[in-house]
């Protein structure tokens, strides 16, 4: 999406059209709504641990994103100021797609089914 469809999008940010947070007609339940952000926060912790950080659910409406050493803290609205977060906590630009991360992340053991797209 462009920078200029993105302003005038009103609702959620694209990126999470189709979680709960992009639906328009009828509401989750609590418990699904929950549910499914967990299930989010879950795989963001996954690529997160890398950077050394960590997320949580802020009010079902914002991440919170940790530091694990020195504490730092800041709050994320949607999944690009998250990544803002990230770079401001860790002082770097992540790239959640460099290939050693992506290989770290299908090899650990999570006691979970596997990424989509990847074979268990």
């Amino acid at each position: 999406m462009c920078a200029l469809c993105g302003v005038f999008a009103d609702g959620p940010h694209w990126t999470e059209a189709g979680t709960d947070a992009g639906r328009r007609a009828a509401a989750p339940s609590g418990q699904e709504r929950h549910l499914e952000r967990a299930r989010r926060l879950a795989l963001l912790n996954r690529v997160l641990s890398a950077y050394g950080c960590s997320a949580d659910d802020w009010a079902g409406a914002q991440y919170m994103v940790h530091r694990r050493s020195g504490g730092a803290t800041e709050l994320a609205s949607d999944l690009p100021g998250l990544w803002l977060a990230l770079e401001g906590l860790i002082g770097r630009a992540p790239d959640p797609l460099d290939p050693a991360l992506v290989a770290q992340l299908e090899d650990a053991p999570t006691g979970r089914p596997a990424l989509p797209g990847r074979r268990a």
